[in-house]
């Protein structure tokens, strides 16, 4: 996401919200927008960016909260986004994860594979040499269709790397 002023290099936070966001409505008939500064800061998002599996292990371990709880501040810098996280807003990261179990894997860079995957939940994948990730949301022929944070949304590529699927499952409320 950019402002005016600073790349927050959190593409992969963006990428891997926008399919935790997806399963959530696709399970809950909910839509949410959880906080990207939250889990860019939580997971040690660098000015050279992240890992996929950095950030899927800190939804894993810290939650999510909502951008209403932990939003990005107005024409921020480096230094404003990624302050420290304030442990009331930690907490109700943790406490999410009490609703929420979530997993995470590299899969297989086939075709084959993808097609698999997919049905069972959004794929990120890595584009640009493996500097910028996004959320594929389709695949025909050798044509990946993506969602990218960056303007225009919707782009096709035919070369992708590490496919990488995060699975969110609501766990059972007794």
């Amino acid at each position: 996401q950019r402002n005016n002023v600073t790349d927050t290099m959190a593409c992969v936070s963006f990428s891997d919200h926008n399919s935790v966001e997806v399963q959530h409505l696709q399970q809950t008939g909910t839509e949410v927008n959880f906080s990207d500064r939250f889990t860019a800061t939580m997971s040690g998002t660098t000015k050279q960016g992240n890992y996929l599996w950095k950030v899927a292990d800190s939804v894993r371990k810290n939650g999510v909260v909502l951008e209403s709880d932990y939003p990005a501040p107005a024409n921020y810098t480096w230094d404003t986004y990624y302050t420290p996280v304030p442990i009331d807003i930690i907490n109700k990261g943790k406490e999410w994860l009490n609703s929420w179990e979530v997993n995470y894997e590299f899969i297989l860079n086939t075709k084959e594979s993808f097609l698999h995957h997919i049905k069972q939940a959004p794929i990120q994948i890595v584009i640009n040499n493996g500097s910028h990730a996004v959320l594929a949301i389709l695949c025909e022929e050798d044509i990946y269709t993506y969602f990218d944070s960056y303007e225009p949304f919707i782009k096709q590529i035919q070369n992708v790397s590490s496919p990488f699927k995060i699975v969110l499952k609501q766990k059972n409320m007794l």
